[in-house]
């Protein structure tokens, strides 16, 4: 069996997740992704932490818990 990319697996999620949330996604997306690229500073890889899970928590914010389990 062939192994599949891990580009590939994210790519098979994303197609998963409901229209209206992909903005935050996107949102944590782009705030992990910074936070790599400033890896050299703790102060700002933290402060990006939070801020993208902060990101992460609105993504569920109303969500009912049976929304959430159907994702694990």
């Amino acid at each position: 069996m062939k192994a599949i990319s891990m580009e590939k697996l994210i790519e098979v999620e994303l197609k998963d997740i409901p229209k209206d949330k992909l903005r935050e996604i996107y949102d944590l997306i782009h705030y992990f992704k910074i936070g790599i690229i400033k890896e050299g500073s703790a102060e700002d890889v933290k402060a990006l932490r939070i801020a993208s899970e902060k990101k992460f928590a609105e993504i569920w914010k109303g969500e009912k818990d049976d929304v959430w389990e159907s994702y694990l």
